[in-house]
């Protein structure tokens, strides 16, 4: 229950001491020195391994700030580099990661206030480093950023400043066209209703040559009709004729069949020699 009761504290120290050395930080505009560190450590009772173990766990924070920076929980993030830099206030890498999750949650809500963060943040790094070139080229990028959300913004009004003209100029050409129209009604529908009568004249002739068009195909085609049983007449006619010439040849063929062969006499040479 003792050790339990010692890590608790320890823990409660550690993370008071995250707060004051954020605090610190933050409200100082500057990182704090290694004297300021101590000081705070002693205030709270933290021991110098403890110190040494806190140390160990900011890597622990960094590395899954890295994890949420890739999945951009850009919140999630900002704790954890922040728990971190508390006892690694001058390790650069886990500074740009910070302006750079200050970065992706400005992009995503346009937060003044990660802003003035990051512009904080870059002025520590240059302190530690001032020839970095890492934390120049993220000011650089924010700078680009907000540039470019202004021109956003200003493209955004212009369009929105000419829809609303745009419907305003629509509104009067409306009306102008609307009176324009209302003049002109009467003679649109004179002139609708010289189009039906033409339209109906023309339905009418249309209707009248159909009939009559009608009229003659069916003529036509009782002609054809009579033609067709005319000529079916004839066929049998003249196959009728062609049966009784048959016929006719055929009786004169048996005639000639029945009738006998009538043979001259024969003179007896001999006798008329005698004769002689």
């Amino acid at each position: 229950m003792i050790e339990k009761k010692n890590v608790s504290n320890a823990n409660q120290a550690i993370e008071t001491y995250i707060e004051r050395v954020t605090e610190l930080s933050q409200l100082g505009q500057k990182i704090p020195t290694n004297e300021e560190l101590l000081t705070i450590a002693s205030e709270l009772g933290i021991s110098d391994k403890e110190i040494a173990s806190a140390q160990k766990q900011s890597q622990a924070h960094f590395i899954r700030a890295q994890g949420y920076v890739t999945l951009r929980h850009w919140d999630d993030a900002i704790l954890e580099l922040e728990e971190a830099l508390a006892f690694n206030p001058f390790n650069l890498s886990m500074l740009h990661l910070l302006i750079n999750a200050y970065l992706g949650r400005w992009k995503a809500k346009h937060n003044k206030q990660d802003e003035e963060l990051i512009k904080f943040r870059v002025k520590q790094c240059l302190e530690i480093q001032p020839d970095d070139q890492e934390s120049l080229k993220l000011l650089a990028k924010l700078d680009q950023l907000i540039n470019n959300y202004k021109y956003q913004l200003w493209g955004i009004t212009a369009f929105s400043l000419i829809a609303i003209g745009s419907g305003i100029g629509f509104f009067l050409l409306n009306n102008i066209s609307l009176n324009l129209f209302s003049q002109n009604d009467k003679k649109i529908q004179s002139v609708k209703e010289e189009l039906f009568k033409e339209i109906k004249q023309l339905k009418d002739e249309q209707k009248i040559l159909y009939d009559q068009l009608s009229e003659k195909v069916k003529i036509q085609e009782e002609i054809d009709k009579d033609s067709q049983l005319q000529i079916e007449i004839l066929k049998n006619e003249v196959q009728k004729l062609n049966q009784q010439n048959q016929e006719l040849n055929n009786k004169l063929n048996n005639q000639h069949k029945s009738i006998p062969d009538v043979k001259s006499p024969k003179i007896n040479n001999k006798t008329e020699t005698k004769s002689l």
